[in-house]
């Protein structure tokens, strides 16, 4: 079921992060792979809830999730993988249903899509495509490992 967006939820974007924050490198570099402008944008919906889209291009086309932690993997970073790919799919299912959902990760956080696991799994049979940032580059993550593949 498609929620109803209220009318200036369009026009509520903003700049979440830092500048030389590794999730605005994030933001940028998979704006520019997609061809889009990326920025964050509070959401309301028809019905008040209030939910933040830390990257989505003003037609509503790509809608993102960062999680750029560095350090040992801990449960709090896994638990916010888990967060944000349900976010994406409420609010592809609820709210954008043409937009391409994308996590991008750190290569610290990209350990938690391991091929034998459930999340890998998950996100590719959600269809949320996971993206890790690394050097700059932006490589694929897959249930059958993080082999680069195109991820355009």
């Amino acid at each position: 079921m498609r929620m109803p967006l209220e009318a200036d939820s369009a026009t509520a974007a903003w700049t979440r992060f830092a500048d030389g924050s590794p999730e605005l490198a994030a933001q940028r570099s998979l704006g520019e792979l997609l061809g889009v402008e990326l920025s964050s944008r509070r959401v309301v919906t028809g019905e008040g809830v209030r939910v933040e889209v830390e990257g989505i291009d003003p037609e509503d086309r790509v809608i993102a999730q960062f999680v750029m932690n560095s350090g040992a993997l801990k449960s709090a970073y896994r638990n916010k993988v888990s967060a944000d790919l349900f976010k994406l799919v409420w609010l592809r299912r609820s709210l954008f249903p043409a937009a391409r959902a994308v996590l991008c990760v750190s290569p610290e956080v990209g350990a938690v899509f391991a091929p034998s696991g459930w999340v890998a799994t998950a996100a590719r049979d959600l269809e949320v495509d996971v993206l890790q940032l690394h050097d700059g580059a932006l490589t694929r993550l897959g249930s059958r490992g993080d082999e680069p593949r195109d991820p355009a």
